[in-house]
């Protein structure tokens, strides 16, 4: 019996990928994901040899010339556009058929469990993701022979932020069409999951409770990936969403199931998926694998503010459309977080009559600092002022650790000749290919 479920799955997985290969939307997502690429990437590289001719000729200005932020990032997000907004589709016609012609019904009674079938879909949806990273390996490899530097750590977690995500979609789109009764109504459902991120993410500068949920957008957990910034929380909660919504799936389908049964089912499994999942976020660790170490302070200053065991309060007396709060979030807040063991942020009740008037308070501008019963305040958000600051609190002297600065990586070049790859010969690739399957 075993065997026999082993061959069993080993011919629906192959019918799986026939189907998928067969299938016109798959093929025109590759064609349109070719050319999106293409001329993001094209655009990207005009843009970053016009910054580099400044660069080159203004040496201080040249750290700022990162391919991770001017090249792969602007170029990935027609990947994003399309995992968003297309693959939805291929996902919904894989499964959507099957329950439309009935072949669904057919394949239940085999001696394969839902779970089983599902993740056959998965298997050969990770077979043909491998050919949907086809035109992002053109863009690495043409950005190499052009002389371009390569970061191989910034491109391995940029790839896993993007897997992370698709994995999700694909699993918010089986679920979708299991509990739909057309393929519309499933389209409708999964863009609105998936737009409705997007949106959040937007809205989420508006500060307010819509900043605390902005923070669990897909595009935003996606954002750290881009920045070169690994996180357990981010992996953690791409897994939980695509667990959840696979064994939703699978337990939707389920036959001779009543309503009431699959509903408990399925509150069962997100309390349980949501406990696992809140306790391996209360331990968080991170990793900066950027090239410029952005999202790190010096060795030292890391080490020396990892041993502040008290709580460490901050009082931030800014409002929330203010820059210079951007930057000290960014610069300085963020790494606190990720470093000390024991922080506190405060926001100030500021009142300000306008965008542009002067706020109502002479402490406006002001961050204060406590620790251990130690108060110090200051209007700077430097990393160049405030480490010192907090390393006197803790009664610590440290000296930062030497090490290379970041000299960036400018570089003048003309990609329009590789336009043809991806405008012309790449798409006639995909076309040649899918008129291949549909004769096998």
């Amino acid at each position: 019996m075993q065997q026999s479920k082993s061959q069993t799955a080993r011919i629906l997985l192959r019918q799986e990928l026939r189907v998928l290969l067969c299938s016109p939307a798959l093929w025109g997502m590759l064609i349109i994901l070719s050319v999106l690429t293409g001329y993001s990437f094209i655009q990207a590289v005009n843009l970053f040899s016009q910054a580099s001719r400044t660069a080159l000729a203004y040496p201080a200005l040249a750290g700022g010339m990162n391919p991770l932020e001017g090249i792969f990032v602007p170029t990935f997000g027609a990947y994003y556009l399309v995992e968003t907004l297309l693959l939805p589709f291929v996902i919904i016609r894989l499964i959507g058929q099957d329950k439309q012609n009935g072949t669904l019904k057919l394949l239940l009674q085999l001696p394969l469990s839902p779970f089983s079938l599902n993740g056959l879909k998965f298997m050969a949806m990770a077979a043909i993701w491998l050919l949907i990273l086809l035109p992002g390996l053109s863009v690495f490899i043409i950005w190499h022979c052009l002389g371009g530097a390569v970061y191989l750590p910034e491109i391995i977690c940029l790839g896993l932020g993007h897997t992370l995500y698709t994995l999700t979609i694909v699993s918010i789109a089986m679920f979708a069409t299991t509990i739909s009764d057309s393929l519309p109504t499933a389209a409708m459902l999964c863009l609105a999951a998936t737009l409705g991120s997007w949106v959040l993410d937007f809205a989420a500068g508006s500060g307010g409770w819509l900043a605390s949920l902005g923070i669990w957008s897909f595009t935003t957990q996606l954002r750290q990936f881009e920045n070169g910034l690994l996180s357990t929380n981010s992996i953690v909660y791409f897994l939980g969403l695509s667990l959840l919504f696979f064994i939703s799936a699978a337990i939707w389908i389920q036959p001779g199931r009543s309503l009431l049964h699959k509903l408990k089912a399925l509150f069962c499994a997100t309390v349980v998926l949501l406990i696992v999942v809140a306790g391996v976020m209360q331990a968080p660790k991170f990793l900066d694998v950027s090239v410029n170490h952005k999202h790190s302070f010096n060795p030292a200053d890391t080490r020396a503010l990892q041993q502040m065991q008290k709580p460490l309060k901050i009082t931030i007396h800014l409002t929330q459309e203010d820059g210079r709060l951007y930057d000290f979030e960014h610069e300085i807040l963020a790494k606190l977080r990720r470093i000390v063991p024991h922080l506190q942020v405060v926001f100030a009740k500021i009142q300000a009559p306008g965008l542009f008037g002067a706020a109502e308070n002479d402490n406006y501008g002001l961050i204060e600092y406590d620790y251990a019963g130690k108060h110090e305040q200051s209007y700077s958000n430097s990393t160049q002022e405030v480490l010192p600051l907090l390393h006197a609190l803790a009664g610590q002297k440290v000296k930062p650790d030497k090490f290379q600065d970041y000299t960036g990586h400018p570089l003048v070049t003309d990609v329009n000749l590789y336009q043809w790859w991806f405008y012309f010969v790449l798409p006639l690739l995909f076309l040649f290919s899918a008129w291949r399957a549909r004769k096998q």
